[in-house]
């Protein structure tokens, strides 16, 4: 398989949820300049009614093509692959901007969860991940992120400023923090306010919350453009960012959610 350099890389199989996934996939592509590659697996393609195993895999890169022939980007690619889909998308996002997944949206977020590809994907992925639930037509332009001083929030906070910087958003960078720990840290507000100076022009607000992590992070997001959280913290406020809270970050967010190794 060909990978496209610093393409926004999406897994679809031809799922409602992928085609979510795609439509802002190719939004966001057109927002950055960025080519949009698109990976099949011809090994993991939804169900097709009245459509025999043996030609699901075409039925859906036709129907794939149909819809990239109206997409808004002007460069796109397809790649179909015969191999297992979550090892494909961990390869090629190597070389790609980042990696898109769509998610199922009846309930907790099953195919991050549940599913093995964007399980895997998610925990094993070189670069950035975005996991993406239902187009909302209204948004506010905010980009929330987690950060707890440890160096995997630092990257998230990185990566949402750079985001923003290039998408004309505004950054929220969100402390979480218990009531035996109601002393602030100077370390990690030193650690921010050094990050914000890097992206100067990007409207920016650091907030200094009680509470349990989870549950501030996702209220935060409720009116976001997108959460950013790293995949784990080892800072000061230890609830932060571990694994649990990436997880029910991803179960219960209102909206797309980018992880952040």
């Amino acid at each position: 398989m060909t990978t496209i350099t610093d393409a926004i890389l999406l897994g679809y199989g031809g799922s409602e949820h992928s085609k979510t996934a795609l439509a802002w996939a190719d939004e966001l592509a057109v927002e950055l300049s960025r080519p949009l590659q698109v990976l099949v697996s011809a090994l993991h393609v939804a169900a097709v009614a009245d459509v025999p195993k043996e030609y699901q895999a075409a039925h859906v890169a036709d129907e794939l093509d149909r819809i990239l022939a109206s997409a808004k980007t002007e460069n796109s690619a397809v790649s179909t692959v015969l191999r297992s889909p979550g090892e494909a998308l961990v390869d090629a996002a190597e070389s790609a901007y980042l990696t898109v997944l769509g998610a199922r949206t009846q309930g907790p977020l099953k195919s991050v969860l549940n599913g093995s590809v964007s399980q895997y994907v998610v925990r094993h992925a070189s670069g950035p991940v975005m996991v993406v639930r239902e187009l909302r037509s209204s948004r506010t332009g905010r980009i929330v992120v987690g950060v707890d001083g440890s160096e995997h929030s630092l990257r998230a906070l990185e990566f949402a400023l750079r985001h923003a910087k290039e998408t004309s958003r505004s950054v929220l960078a969100l402390q979480v923090y218990k009531q035996t720990e109601n002393a602030a840290d100077a370390q990690v507000e030193q650690a921010i306010s050094r990050a914000f100076e890097n992206f100067v022009g990007v409207q920016s607000e650091a907030r200094r919350v009680q509470g349990d992590a989870p549950e501030e992070i996702i209220m935060a997001g409720r009116d976001a453009d997108l959460l950013v959280i790293g995949t784990q913290g080892q800072g000061p406020i230890r609830t932060l960012l571990l694994g649990s809270v990436t997880q029910s970050v991803l179960e219960h967010a209102a909206c797309p959610v980018a992880v952040i190794h």
